[in-house]
């Protein structure tokens, strides 16, 4: 799974709520839950013009994917 790693500060990505260390999921409406890694950046470098992308925090994701369970106190 792939991670932002970095932001340009002010930035309209950053303006739109996407933060360090959240995980794509979504890029110009596919899924890239389950692809690899350099597969996601061969496909955002060969974008044209816009990118849609949607974005999950890294905790969340962990949670709805069965990776951690909740802990409660």
């Amino acid at each position: 799974m792939t991670q932002i790693c970095s932001l340009m500060r002010g930035g309209i990505a950053e303006r739109g709520g996407v933060r360090v260390g959240h995980r794509i999921i979504e890029i110009n409406g596919q899924s890239v839950v389950a692809t690899a890694h350099e597969k996601i950046v061969q496909a955002l470098s060969n974008s044209v013009g816009e990118i849609h992308m949607k974005t999950m925090p890294a905790a969340m994701f962990r949670l709805l994917t069965g990776q951690e369970t909740p802990l409660y106190i």
